[in-house]
């Protein structure tokens, strides 16, 4: 795919002000969405299961409120912002950390050609030959923060990139948001860490949308319900919950799938409310 160059002059003034802009970005895509107020969704590459049910939750919600969601399309909490942005038909913007001759990770190429086919956005600062190099990427978190309104962590570890990504928010004088970790859970300890040290505790959209006055004139549109979205493979999970109420680890059992596609469907059929979990953790036909 053919790349446009952005020169700094062009930035949106949110990137123009930060200490340290990129002297360019390499751009593919509707551009524009650079002019609109977009809203950040970070965390994990080893996302729970509740992490996922939060992700494609709030990503939602700023979907239906035609506001952009921003990432860094890597594995786990990213690939779930960006691909619950396209399935609910709203816009997303991907900050590589390589060149566009390097998409990385290389499980994500579809995911990068869906974001551009859907009239969304992938930038990048580094030149197409550079390569994922481990130091690239807090240089590209500092543009997810800078091009945002502000910045969602969903899950994150203990001294995590999302904690960096963070930092360079409170640096821009972005607010960050925090959803409250599982305490049971390692993954919940650098997000209570952040809510402890000043981020704004999230449990509902309404907690992000009061904090941004141009957030709060946006009306959330209603999608009618679409009867194709439940797709061969959620038929067969929404079928085989129909059949018995089971469990996750029945339904890794009885069904040939890995367990982040499981819970990417499961999580699917939970938020268009075709089944819940119980008590017990068994899923029922709602």
């Amino acid at each position: 795919m053919k790349y446009k160059i952005i020169d700094k002059k062009d930035f949106p003034n949110k990137l123009k002000q930060i200490k340290n802009p990129p002297d360019k970005l390499y751009a593919i895509g509707n551009i524009d969405l650079l002019k609109q107020d977009a809203f950040a969704i970070v965390g994990t590459r080893k996302i729970s299961e509740y992490g996922i049910k939060n992700c494609k939750s709030f990503t939602k919600e700023f979907v239906l409120r035609n506001i952009p969601v921003v990432s860094g399309m890597a594995l786990g909490t990213d690939s779930i912002a960006h691909k619950a942005a396209l399935e609910y038909e709203g816009k997303t913007i991907a900050v590589l950390g390589s060149g566009f001759n390097h998409i990385f990770p290389e499980e994500n190429t579809n995911l990068f050609h869906n974001i551009v086919n859907s009239n969304g956005l992938v930038i990048t600062e580094f030149e197409e030959n550079t390569k994922p190099l481990k130091e690239n990427f807090p240089r590209r978190n500092r543009i997810i923060t800078a091009i945002s309104e502000g910045v969602l962590v969903i899950e994150a570890a203990y001294r995590s990139g999302t904690s960096i990504t963070a930092r360079n928010a409170k640096e821009q004088g972005k607010k960050v948001f925090a959803i409250p970790g599982r305490l049971d859970n390692y993954l919940g300890v650098g997000v209570n860490k952040l809510i402890k040290e000043g981020a704004i505790l999230t449990t509902s959209i309404d907690d992000i949308i009061q904090s941004f006055p141009q957030f709060m004139n946006k009306k959330r549109i209603i999608i009618k319900e679409n009867k194709s979205y439940m797709n061969k493979k959620c038929k067969k999970i929404y079928n085989s919950i129909f059949q018995k109420e089971k469990t996750l680890d029945e339904l890794l059992i009885e069904n040939n799938l890995d367990f982040t596609s499981l819970i990417e469907i499961i999580s699917k059929l939970e938020l268009e409310k075709y089944i819940y979990q119980d008590m017990d953790g068994k899923y029922k036909i709602t």
